[in-house]
């Protein structure tokens, strides 16, 4: 009876043969998921208007948000990445500004931003490989709270993006990464003021937020 015998050097180069193919599955896959951290940032100017008259000065800001954000992203090629970041919707309190600072707390907003993006990986190797990209961004208003305004309707707005960012990758599965999306966006809020009688109030707000995302990512 005769016997087959696979020399050491030949086991070696089939198992390199397995490796090299199980890494390459994995690195073909398009796939990325993200989570982590996501911090929002307001640059906010409204224009303020009661009773269908401009209020001189009249301003308000919007507090800052850090919430849980998710992002799937897809690999269109070598470079090119297309992205979709959503969150969990944080509350952020408008505050009255300038002439409408005795006012203090006018609201309060619950938002859903969410980001559809694509970026171009500016590096393809090494341990930091910078990426900028553009995209648009729609933002869902999910609940007002009425505080000196009652009545509170503040409106969903679709905006623009631009965004830069580094991904570090761990090994082929695993990644570390940190990016920022300026959003320009407007949007309206209407109400009416008790304190004035019940009067109409209508403001044109310029949120524009910067959205600092810090992630670890797995590919799948």
């Amino acid at each position: 009876m005769k016997t087959s015998f696979t020399p050491p050097a030949s086991l070696g180069a089939i198992a390199l043969c397995l490796a090299a193919g199980h890494a390459s599955a994995a690195d073909a896959s398009p796939w990325t998921v993200r989570l982590g951290p996501a911090h929002v940032g307001f640059s906010t100017k409204a224009d303020v208007s009661v009773g269908g008259n401009p209020v001189p000065g009249g301003d308000a800001s919007a507090s800052s948000n850090t919430t849980l954000g998710i992002e799937l992203a897809y690999d269109v090629s070598d470079r090119l990445t297309a992205r979709f970041l959503a969150g969990i919707p944080p509350e952020t309190t408008l505050t009255g500004k300038g002439s409408l600072a005795s006012a203090g707390r006018l609201g309060k907003v619950t938002y859903a931003p969410a980001v559809l993006s694509l970026t171009y990986k500016l590096l393809n190797e090494g341990p930091v490989r910078p990426y900028v990209g553009a995209g648009i961004n729609y933002t869902i208003v999910t609940r007002n709270r009425d505080a000196f305004i009652q009545d509170l309707d503040t409106r969903s707005a679709w905006g623009s993006v631009l965004q830069v960012g580094v991904e570090m990758p761990i090994d082929p599965t695993w990644s570390v990464s940190l990016d920022a999306r300026k959003i320009f966006l407007k949007t309206k809020a209407t109400g009416t003021l008790p304190a004035f009688g019940g009067a109409p109030t209508r403001a044109d707000v310029r949120l524009n937020p910067l959205v600092v995302f810090l992630s670890v990512g797995r590919r799948f």
